[in-house]
Formats: structure tokens, sequence, C-alpha cells
């Protein structure tokens, strides 16, 4: 059993072992370097977060392989599955996409991938580990207490920013919200226009010309003053979906696919509003 001193060590080297994996990975993929991961640092919490719940479940049966490796497939994959749902509850979209994969559900986790997982975390339990626990035990404490201080509060720092960007998101997202339902009711409106204008005309005499002349006039008005409201409201929409801060501009280039899906969900509710 790992004391708290190691696991925080072992959380924090499997996260930056798995950021590295990452960026290979994504380097292989895009033939440049893209700092993946959800956090701006050089590290990937789910691979932390991971192997720790690997090697505390698992060590008991660590020697027998049938066993390890289904339990890491199980493991690691409803970790996977509960990521991804939490990740597009909070972003209203995938981070990653297994959509086009066999035996998938939902995106967020397929059978090859698990398979995948379930071998890499055999090999990381009967290869890295020990030599990653050779490393934990070869540190001087001080020096391991003085990293696990450091990089707690690198990390702390770096959560921080992180959700201050997703809020940031989240409230752009409901104020967009908010001038949609607004450009549907000046639809509407419009609408409203239109149609007692075209009933006027319907039931017109000569009795009645000159009071719809005057409410032709007020019409003419109202629907100047919605078009401006909307035209308006439309600018300020867009300006929001142009935006650009350093947290968005770097999460669209680590998961290009939450940018796009982020994207056409915004164009899809202006589209809708028109």
């Amino acid at each position: 059993m790992l004391t708290m001193y190691e696991a925080v060590l072992c959380f924090f080297i499997y996260a930056i072992l798995g950021w590295c994996v990452e960026v290979i990975y994504a380097t292989v993929n895009s033939g440049k370097f893209v700092n993946r991961g959800f956090l701006n640092g050089p590290y990937c919490p789910i691979y932390g977060f991971g192997v720790l719940i690997v090697v505390l479940c698992l060590s008991p049966v660590s020697g027998s392989l049938i066993p390890l490796f289904f339990g890491s497939v199980v493991l690691t994959t409803v970790l996977e599955l509960v990521t991804g749902f939490l990740l597009e509850k909070i972003f209203h979209a995938h981070w990653w996409d297994y959509s086009n994969e066999h035996f998938q559900l939902g995106g967020y986790i397929c059978a090859k991938f698990s398979l995948l997982w379930g071998i890499a975390c055999v090999l990381v339990m009967r290869v890295v580990h020990p030599a990653v626990m050779g490393l934990v035990h070869w540190l001087p404490h001080w020096l391991g207490l003085t990293l696990v201080w450091v990089f707690s509060g690198a990390f702390a720092a770096d959560l921080s920013i992180t959700v201050a960007g997703i809020l940031h998101i989240r409230s752009n997202m409901r104020v967009m919200s908010r001038i949609a339902r607004e450009l549907h009711n000046i639809s509407d409106a419009v609408g409203e226009n239109l149609s007692d204008g075209v009933m006027g005309a319907m039931e017109r005499t000569e009795k009645s010309k000159q009071e719809l002349a005057l409410r032709r006039e007020l019409t003419g008005v109202e629907l100047d003053e919605l078009k401006e409201k909307a035209a308006q409201l439309t600018d300020r929409y867009r300006t929001i979906m142009e935006e650009r801060t350093f947290w968005t501009r770097r999460m669209r280039r680590a998961f290009p696919q939450l940018g796009e899906q982020l994207g056409e969900r915004m164009k899809e509710r202006l589209r809708r509003a028109k």
C-alpha cells in the first residue's frame, strides 16, 4: 500500500509521463508540437488518477496476468467514461470522440481503446511502476517533499486558471443563449406586425383608409426599431463567438474537435434565432 507521500509523487510522475505520451501521439498525427492536456502545464491529471487507481486496486493481483488485464480494462474504461461525460456536461462538447469506432458508447469509450488501456496498464504495473517506485525511494525525502509542494502549488494555480476559463466560456454561452432568445422574440414581433398589416389590407374599406394609413406608419416605425435592435444583438453575438482568449486558443489547438463543436453549436443557435 502506498503512503500519502508516495501516492502524490506517483500521481505527478504519471501525469507528466501521460502528458509526454499525448504530445508524442499528437505530434505523430499532426506533424507538429501540440500542448495536449486539460491543464496548461506539462501534465495530464487523468493519467495520474488512472494509474493510481489501477495501482491501488490491482496491486494484489499484479502477479496474475488475466485478472490484471481485465481489471485494468474495467477501471480505465469507467474512468474515461465518467471523465468524458463530466467534461461534456461542462463544455457541452466532446473532448474526444470515438463515435466512428466499433463497439463504442456515446463517443466516450470504445472497445479498441479500452483494450489498449488494459495492455498499457499491464506494462505499467509490470515494468514502469517498479521503476517509478525505485525512483521515489531513491530520492532524498526532503527533495521529494519539495517536489510535492512545488508541483502541488503549480497544479493548484493551473487548475484555478483553467476553471476561470471554463466559467468564462459558460458565461459567454449563457449570454449568447439570452441573445438568441431575444432575437427569436424580435422575429415573432416582426412576423406579427406583418401579419397585422396583411389582415388590415384584407379588411380594407373606404371608411377605414385613414386609420389603416396611420397604422402602417406606426408599424413601419416599430419594424425599423426591431430591425435595429436585431442588428445590435447579432453584432454582439458574433463578437462573443469570435472572442479569443489565451485559454480558448490553447484549447482549440490541443482539442481541435472541441473548438469545431462549440463553433458549430454557436452558429446553429444564431441561425435558429434569425
